[in-house]
């Protein structure tokens, strides 16, 4: 072989080799999220709450799962006994929320009618239903509820959610009645929203972002985003929005009469459910994981990593220095965020 044959297949191979580092050392899974524990469900994971003691966890056919925090011991629910004896079965869990000073648990079900199914966790053995909701309650998109700071007349908690187009607010006794308080129905369909003593922001598939006054409910702006709104967080006076195709939207809502966009970040996938903490954010975006975000800068978001290993991501939530990512195949993931 001559010599300008050997110094042409020896550059061959140092380019093949440069190549070959370039791409190992970009590619690094663990940089910013190191999993700590996978915790198998039977199910779905289609929504995670957490509250100071417990993993409130949604598992669609496979009803839901408490998962103490201290040391991830896991109880599982499919049927409850109510107070006469009678025994309740899960229909498909969608969503789960708590309110721990007042032992109750809410979860949105869907069997043969969507409801909204209370239960009692005044004995954490032994969790007892209480009562359904029922009308106007189907297609819950969004889902909280929240301990009354004073009660108002017989009722301590309140309930929100988005359904059937619109943003709704409940009052609820306790026991057995709740009642309507008011709704705002924007143009589109209300799939998301936030709440402040001030202000609702409701967020409205691809007409965007609506804020009204709490006080009365008239409409104070509107703000048209890209992709489709879907859930909303806020951190101050900043709203971070995951908007499908658009990925996250960042808005200013110092001036909830005037809100403006300040940076917008687009996922390979579509961007269904955000939640942020301190400098950080996070986006699930389904077969595309999560994405995880320095937002020391809203105008300028950074992307930090973008997780794959989770699998197919429905929701990501922190836990302090952690993440825990509901998933549809691999159960719950805790991550350590660095």
């Amino acid at each position: 072989m001559s010599k300008h044959r050997w110094l042409y297949l020896a550059l061959i191979i140092t380019i093949m080799l440069s190549a070959c580092a370039k791409r190992n050392t970009a590619h690094q899974e663990d940089d910013w999220l190191i999993l700590e524990r996978t915790l198998p469900v039977v199910g779905n994971t289609l929504d995670i709450k957490i509250d100071e003691n417990y993993i409130y966890v949604a598992q669609d056919q496979g009803g839901f799962s408490l998962i103490r925090r201290n040391d991830y011991h896991q109880t599982w629910y499919t049927t409850f006994k109510a107070a006469d004896g009678s025994q309740t079965t899960m229909g498909r869990v969608k969503r789960i929320t708590a309110v721990p000073e007042r032992n109750k648990i809410l979860y949105n079900e869907v069997a043969n009618t969507d409801r909204i199914t209370i239960v009692d966790t005044s004995n954490p053995d032994t969790l007892r239903y209480l009562y359904e909701i029922t009308g106007g309650t189907g297609g819950i998109k969004d889902f909280d509820s929240f301990s009354l700071p004073v009660p108002q007349g017989i009722y301590i908690m309140s309930i929100a959610y988005c359904s059937g187009g619109s943003f709704k607010y409940d009052y609820y006794d306790g026991n057995i009645f709740n009642t309507n308080q008011y709704y705002v129905s924007p143009p589109g369909d209300a799939s998301g929203f936030a709440l402040t003593e001030e202000y609702i922001f409701v967020t409205s598939g691809q007409r965007g972002l609506f804020i009204y006054d709490r006080s009365d409910r008239h409409l104070l702006s509107e703000l048209v985003l890209p992709g489709e709104a879907q859930k909303i967080v806020l951190l101050g006076n900043t709203a971070f929005i995951a908007s499908r195709q658009s990925g996250m939207n960042i808005v200013s809502v110092a001036n909830p009469s005037a809100p403006v966009l300040l940076a917008t970040y687009k996922t390979s996938n579509f961007a269904t459910a955000v939640d942020v903490s301190g400098s950080k954010a996070a986006i699930s975006a389904g077969n595309s994981g999560v994405y995880l975000f320095d937002i020391g800068n809203p105008s300028s978001p950074k992307l930090l990593q973008r997780l794959t290993s989770c699998g197919y991501a429905n929701s990501a939530k922190f836990m302090g220095t952690k993440l825990v990512v509901g998933t549809r195949d691999n159960g719950v993931q805790i991550y350590k965020v660095k």
